[in-house]
């Protein structure tokens, strides 16, 4: 009895031991890469714009799951060359013989290379202006702007992305650009300058208080605008008027409303509001007089 109980005990624990094994091999290298290297991409989609999914999948794809020569003994993840780059080099073969490689000491230099090298060449900048959610169109766009030779890789870096569910990574900066309070610089007509503060809600609201001026005119304004469709929004102000120049006095000081219609132009991690509408003095709305208002909104972090 004693040598059946022993002898099953073995045989369980093999067969204990063969499902572990398998538990642990059926994580592929590609999940381990991602596990590995998904908050560093997120970390760079914050700062730079670019779709986590889309480093994830050229990471992958260009690393070989962070195992090919260059990733391994040069820390290259991106497949990127020497052209305009002073640090060190790896040499490797790709279309030609030998072709010279950026070299890092880290692969978190890597990463932030990566992001940098995309956002400093112009013939990417197009890319900037999809939505962070288009990795289709970031995938395309990439192979059209030249960044492989090979004539898969967007579809290449789409299959990726969607046999490991990539793109739930680009829905992290979503949550965080609910709601920002930014500063806010203007420039237009009437008013040539202004200076402010602007509360977003991405894709629903946002409200401001601004004081403006120019060589006429001085003001203070404050109001909200909604989101109609896309990056568009509807806009509408109350503002203060102070006239330095008018010769009555009673006449110095107004009140107006200016509705308005404003494009969010997102580009580069940088957010501009082009805002036309016109102004309505109160004293002179019985006259149907109106003012043509344009400005541009820069929002700052």
């Amino acid at each position: 009895m004693i040598n059946v109980y022993f002898s099953g005990m073995k045989y369980l624990c093999f067969l204990l031991s063969i499902f572990c094994f398998i538990s642990v091999s059926s994580q592929s290298k590609t999940d381990l890469y991602i596990a590995k290297y998904s908050d560093m991409a997120i970390a760079e989609m914050n700062e730079f714009g670019i779709p986590a999914s889309i480093t994830l999948s050229q990471g992958i794809l260009e690393s070989g799951n962070g195992e090919s020569y260059l990733s391994t003994q040069g820390k290259n993840h991106f497949g990127i060359k020497c052209h305009d780059w002073e640090g060190e080099e790896i040499f490797t073969d790709d279309d030609e013989e030998n072709e010279c490689f950026r070299k890092y000491k880290r692969v978190e230099q890597s990463y932030r290379d990566h992001s940098e090298f995309l956002t400093t060449h112009s013939r990417y900048s197009s890319l900037f202006e999809l939505k962070i959610t288009d990795y289709k169109g970031w995938a395309k766009g990439l192979k059209k702007a030249g960044y492989a030779t090979s004539p898969t890789y967007a579809d290449n870096l789409i299959n990726l992305i969607e046999r490991y569910d990539l793109h739930q990574f680009d829905k992290e900066i979503l949550e965080q650009k609910v709601q920002e309070l930014l500063v806010t610089h203007s420039y237009g007509f009437p008013f040539a300058y202004g200076v402010g503060l602007n509360y977003m809600k991405s894709d629903k609201y946002f409200i401001f208080a601004e004081l403006n001026s120019s060589f006429v005119f001085s003001g203070v304004a404050v109001g909200g605008g909604i989101n109609l469709f896309d990056k568009a929004y509807g806009r509408l102000s109350l503002n203060g008027i102070y006239s330095m120049f008018a010769k009555d006095e009673t006449q110095r000081f107004d009140f107006a409303v200016s509705p308005q219609l404003s494009y969010l132009l997102d580009t580069k991690n940088k957010r501009i509001l082009i805002s036309a509408g016109v102004l309505f003095p109160f004293k002179d709305i019985i006259d149907k007089k109106m003012i043509p208002n344009f400005s541009l909104t820069y929002l700052i972090n």
